[in-house]
């Protein structure tokens, strides 16, 4: 539905344009009502993690991808244990490996949900909790070499293991897009910016992005990898300026990298760090006033990076 109330069809040939705006215009286009999707088929698959130190990461990541026609999923995750921080690498590699029968069991709630949980939020302000995790994630290996997973399973984890419940602070999330020549020296700017701000990371997933061609705002410009970072922080004005901070530093490092950063999170990032990101944004915000002449659909991203009068206060009044 468009700010005029007219309610049209976009896809690839159907109002490309507007189309293209409204994957990743974060609500300032219109207002989403219906979204037809292709979907992919449920799939048995079998696990294989492999550990190994960072810079032989990407070589063990292509290798696995290239070498292996059945691989169907490849993730994963950083050592964030504060010795030999960032150092070490799980990959995580799942293969296609159909039953006999070709049978799938039914969706299953997952198991051992508190004690995950308390494995997880333990590693919230403590080394030893981060440490504990980090060995027993290594240790499960040998378990886990024979067990079979379902696609649908593996993508329906609920909040409940993760959600920080804790009123003293919350969960930020980051996440940043890095060619794979730039994969070494941003890992290697994170273990010096991290550390120096004190950010307690919880997790590093890092996963393959291939080149989006459809979005208008897209922040895969070619294949790159992604890494999701998950901070804990105060809820205090200190916490949210220590995150700003670090985050900046964060953004640079990856700028440096030519590459970008996902947007919908905080808006740490300054309009100079935004625009070069970004550069397309002066005519994104101009396609959205011709969309959306009145302003009607606004959020607290278009106030900061993109509305060109009246204050935060005039649009809220």
């Amino acid at each position: 539905m468009k700010a005029d109330g007219t309610i049209v069809r976009c896809s690839r040939r159907e109002n490309a344009e507007l189309f293209s705006l409204a994957l990743g215009g974060y609500g300032l286009f219109g207002i989403i009502l219906d979204v037809h999707l292709h979907i992919v088929p449920n799939e048995r698959y079998r696990i294989e993690q492999i550990v190994v130190p960072v810079d032989q990461a990407l070589a063990t990541f292509e290798k696995q991808i290239k070498s292996k026609p059945d691989v169907a999923m490849v993730y994963a995750r950083l050592r964030i244990v504060p010795d030999n921080f960032l150092k070490a690498v799980i990959i995580n590699v799942l293969y296609r490996n159909p039953s006999p029968d070709g049978s799938l069991p039914e969706l299953s709630e997952h198991g051992m949900v508190g004690l995950r949980r308390s494995m997880f939020r333990g590693s919230a302000g403590s080394d030893y909790g981060k440490q504990l995790r980090w060995e027993a994630e290594t240790k499960l290996q040998p378990h886990l070499k024979n067990k079979h997973f379902l696609r649908n399973q593996l993508l329906n984890e609920g909040i409940e293991v993760f959600q920080n419940r804790a009123a003293e602070s919350t969960d930020i999330l980051h996440e940043y897009f890095v060619p794979r020549e730039g994969v070494v020296s941003f890992v290697e700017e994170l273990r010096r910016i991290i550390p120096a701000h004190q950010g307690d990371l919880l997790n590093v997933t890092v996963r393959y992005v291939d080149t989006d061609s459809d979005t208008f705002f897209r922040f895969a410009e070619k294949p790159v990898f992604a890494l999701v970072m998950l901070f804990n922080q105060q809820t205090t004005a200190a916490g949210d300026a220590q995150m700003q901070v670090m985050t900046q530093e964060m953004i640079d490092a990856v700028l440096a990298t030519g590459s970008r950063y996902y947007l919908p999170y905080r808006l740490h990032a300054t309009l100079e760090q935004f625009r070069q990101a970004y550069p397309q944004a002066d005519e994104f915000f101009e396609l959205k006033r011709k969309y959306d002449p009145d302003e009607l659909f606004h959020n607290q991203f278009y106030l900061k990076y993109g509305r060109l009068t009246e204050s935060v206060d005039q649009i809220e009044e």
